[in-house]
């Protein structure tokens, strides 16, 4: 591992103090609050729901051809 001056070290600590200070929540909590959240969007959602894509008026009408 290559050498790191003093200032690096400092920069190093000093991303350490502030990655200290975030907020963790245990992912026992989180993720079930994730999953309920997917599956409440699951409706609105045009990839899984292709009537929904009817209404885009972005979605292109034909196939891509190459010339």
């Amino acid at each position: 591992m290559d050498e790191l001056d003093e200032s690096q070290l400092r920069k190093e600590v000093d991303s350490r103090k502030m990655q200290l200070q975030i907020a963790r929540e245990k992912c026992s909590v989180s993720v079930p609050e994730l999953v309920k959240w997917i599956e409440e969007k699951m409706s609105d959602d045009p990839f899984l729901n292709a009537e929904l894509l009817k209404d885009n008026p972005w979605v292109e009408s034909g196939k891509c051809i190459m010339l």
